[in-house]
């Protein structure tokens, strides 16, 4: 049986890519013929650098022949042709960028709705920031309002129950929970060092709805305690610079000798981190998911979240303690971290929890369970796929 997968380009390497080389690899294994649509041609040397080791599709269909450095949300729209030309030659099609198409794929794992995103309070996006951003994203948002409402009738899956919540809103429809693979295995690694220090981190690219402000805000209601504070980020383009030296900006005003702001750090360098610190500060508010937060829990650091999102309702399952804490203002953050970092045997209680706790957020639990879906639709659809004719592979 051949399986066509559609992905905008998987080369921002981000969560939403790794999800679809995760489903990938699940695929080949279970021995599927795997056929990848994007629009611009994969760069596995950069996957593989930044990634590590993945599996590769039986064949990769690109729309263009060079990479795409403007308007790249407007490339999912050119996803389009693609879907329908593997419509016409796979018997089961994935989209996994997760917006929606004119051509209905059988199941769209849908991140969250797009066209919701500034509807969001706060709107934690880059495209409530300015003028020019509301401007460029706006068209786009429109566009799939009304592609929900024409061609969304696929099987929905997402990642986390506050999505879901958000997919009813916004769209009428009903999807399944199925938590993004994170790499658990990798960052139990760091869980092993017993030398910790009072340290907390926070780990995400620079961008302006990652909220790191409020981490300076809460190392200055800290700054006389023995309690450092790292921002891990990635810098990427013109917007997440600017953030960053606004962020070294507040930081020198506020003379946070206790702060410090990490740029590009590979995994080994994160790993070895984790090693160190007993807690993750995590400042988004509604998080859609948060794999940064589990993978910090499965190297040995406690969670810290905004009570709001997946973190809090996926991942602790908004419950305080047992899996980590949640805080609704700095003062509530501040004190949660001076208490855990007193209580060393409560601290220990949770990490030791968490190691067997993060597996449900595994790689292999999501493979077992996306092949777990697959295999009913190719249930119902192989009977269906016999009685018509398949053009031939092609190119392709």
């Amino acid at each position: 049986m051949k399986i066509g997968v559609i992905h905008n380009s998987l080369n921002p390497t981000g969560g939403a890519e790794r999800l679809c080389l995760k489903t990938i690899e699940a695929l080949k294994e279970a021995g599927y013929k795997v056929v990848l649509a994007t629009v611009e041609p994969t760069d596995w040397r950069k996957v593989e650098r930044i990634i590590g080791e993945v599996t590769k599709p039986d064949s990769e269909v690109s729309l263009l022949n060079v990479k795409i450095q403007m308007f790249t949300i407007y490339m999912r729209l050119l996803t389009s042709s693609l879907a329908l030309k593997l419509r016409r030659r796979c018997d089961i099609i994935l989209n996994t960028h997760g917006d929606v198409l004119p051509i209905e794929a059988d199941i769209v794992y849908m991140h969250y709705p797009t066209f919701a995103l500034l509807k969001e309070n706060p709107a934690n996006t880059k495209y409530s920031s300015s003028l020019f951003w509301r401007a460029y994203f706006i068209p786009y948002e429109r566009i799939q309002r009304f592609f929900v409402k024409r061609f969304l009738n696929s099987l929905i899956l997402t990642n986390s129950i506050f999505s879901k919540k958000a997919i009813r809103k916004y769209t009428g429809k009903n999807a399944i929970v199925v938590y993004p693979p994170v790499d658990v295995e990798t960052f139990a690694y760091a869980a092993k060092s017993d030398m910790r220090e009072n340290l907390v981190v926070s780990c995400g690219r620079y961008s302006p709805e990652k909220n790191y402000e409020f981490i300076l805000e809460v190392a200055e209601k800290l700054k006389d305690k023995p309690i450092r504070f790292i921002i891990v980020g990635s810098l990427s383009g013109r917007t997440s610079r600017q953030y960053y030296k606004k962020l070294e900006k507040i930081r020198r005003a506020k003379k946070l000798k206790n702060v410090e702001l990490l740029k590009n750090l590979d995994l080994s360098g994160l790993l070895e981190l984790y090693g160190k610190a007993k807690i993750y500060l995590h400042a988004m508010r509604d998080e859609h998911f948060g794999i940064s937060v589990v993978e910090a829990m499965a190297a040995g650091l406690v969670p810290v979240v905004h009570r709001s999102g997946g973190p809090w309702e996926d991942i602790l399952k908004a419950q305080q303690g047992k899996h980590g804490f949640s805080y609704l203002t700095t003062k509530e953050a501040a004190q949660t971290i001076e208490n855990l970092i007193e209580n060393e045997q409560a601290r220990k209680e949770i990490v030791s929890r968490n190691m067997r706790y993060t597996y449900v957020f595994s790689s292999e639990s999501y493979k077992k369970k996306i092949l777990s879906i697959i295999e009913k639709i190719a249930e119902v659809t192989s009977n269906y796929h016999t009685i018509l004719p398949k053009q031939p592979f092609g190119d392709m």
